[in-house]
């Protein structure tokens, strides 16, 4: 199960490493379509692409969904990051994993199989508030696609949600040995930092992890 927690944390770390890259010393952007989705139904997208050349980079940027604020699934509880730089619902049933994970905030939400526990990390990092999401989607999934074996992107996608600062969602799946696993991120940036959920799943349960953590993942704002 640790092996698990592991892959999650690698995840996390390689967003957080291509996002601290994201910033280009000038750069060009085109606009995409605007989709409209329900709120709790997320539409999948095609991975944005980003085209280098000598210091001027060209991104189109990744669908944006909108959606309604997200309260949280039923009987779920508040949770404030510990510098105070972020709050998320998660279960309140979920038991701390965050010695297994070596230090980074996390938990096992308590649906297992056989050979994969389901869990969640969150991890920050200072980034500049300016950073476009679109970018740091793109960033990641490629950063991600390098790193790990049978990468799979399933969901590139923009949330809006009023009242509230945007979040980049990212879906995909990828192996540890034998086993499938579904991941969901989602990226907030606010006040110079950048928060990153990962959500860990059994993939080969189809997307029923995914629906599961996707509620909460969307909660993430920043504190009051």
């Amino acid at each position: 199960m640790v092996g698990a927690l592991v892959l999650a944390a690698c995840g996390s770390d390689a967003t957080i490493d291509a996002a601290k890259d994201t910033v280009p010393e000038s750069s060009e952007t085109t606009e995409a379509p605007t989709t409209v989705a329900p709120a709790t139904t997320p539409t999948t997208a095609e991975e944005p692409t980003t085209t280098t050349a000598a210091e001027t980079t060209t991104t189109t940027e990744a669908p944006t969904t909108t959606a309604a604020v997200v309260e949280g699934p039923a009987g779920s509880v508040a949770f404030v990051g510990v510098d105070g730089d972020y709050t998320v619902q998660i279960g309140s049933d979920w038991a701390d994993a965050t010695a297994e994970l070596g230090g980074t905030t996390g938990w096992f939400t308590g649906e297992t199989s056989a050979d994969f526990a389901e869990n969640v990390n969150i991890l920050t990092d200072a980034i500049p508030s300016s950073t476009p999401l679109d970018v740091i989607l793109t960033a990641s999934a490629g950063e991600i696609e390098s790193q790990f074996e049978g990468f799979n992107l399933l969901v590139s996608e923009v949330i809006t949600r009023p009242g509230q600062p945007d979040l980049g969602l990212l879906e995909y799946s990828a192996l540890q040995g034998t086993v499938e696993v579904r991941f969901v991120q989602v990226f907030g940036i606010w006040n110079d930092t950048l928060v990153v959920f990962t959500g860990s799943t059994d993939g080969r349960d189809g997307n029923e992890g995914a629906d599961r953590l996707r509620p909460y993942a969307l909660t993430l704002a920043p504190t009051a």
